[in-house]
């Protein structure tokens, strides 16, 4: 029995109810259409790329790396796969990883949203505070696809400026880690950070 004969939908009609239901708050059956279309299609980016974002939003911080991985190995191309994929190894504490995952972001050019945004939070990995909030808020301003990532940005902008200032002052610093919980793991990035 093929799988077509087992699954009558095919990926991307699995991928479309996969978000109608992630955007209604119905994570597991997103989750379980996401799977149903990887069982048709095991090589599908965009499939691969929601899923993870999808674990990572319900704490499967491993699982998602890995999905994202693949994701970006099956295509090259998902921009927003690459930068969740970095996000996920900055937060977890292994920015060498983040740059990897990062490199090819590159190709975007430095008016691009996602290079601003890892740029900036690789400055902030390398101790380069003020460079770190120059491109997260130019990010900011550019970004008007996804709304979600820029709340995080925000946080991550005013929170290294707080450590900017309370340098400056001489005081001591309240929050020493600007990229802690971050939340920019939204099911609405898959659409709108492309």
């Amino acid at each position: 029995m093929s799988n077509t004969e087992t699954n009558p939908l095919d990926s991307e009609e699995l991928l479309h109810l996969a978000m109608q239901k992630a955007g209604q708050n119905q994570t597991d059956q997103a989750i379980s259409h996401l799977k149903q279309a990887l069982e048709n299609e095991p090589e599908n980016g965009k499939v691969l790329y929601l899923l993870g974002a999808l674990h990572a939003e319900i704490g499967l911080y491993d699982r998602a790396v890995e999905e994202m991985t693949q994701a970006v190995e099956c295509d090259p191309e998902l921009s927003a796969a690459s930068f969740q994929l970095g996000l996920l190894h900055l937060t977890a504490g292994r920015p060498d990883e983040a740059r990897t995952a990062w490199e090819n972001l590159n190709s975007l050019g430095d008016s691009h949203t996602l290079f601003l945004f890892k740029r900036g939070l690789l400055s902030l990995a390398d101790g380069n505070q003020q460079a770190c909030v120059d491109d997260l808020r130019r990010g900011i301003e550019l970004n008007q696809d996804n709304p979600d990532l820029n709340i995080d940005m925000q946080r991550i902008a005013d929170r290294t400026e707080a450590l900017l200032d309370s340098e400056s002052t001489g005081d001591d610093a309240t929050d020493s880690k600007p990229f802690a919980n971050l939340a920019a793991y939204q099911r609405d990035a898959f659409d709108k950070s492309e």
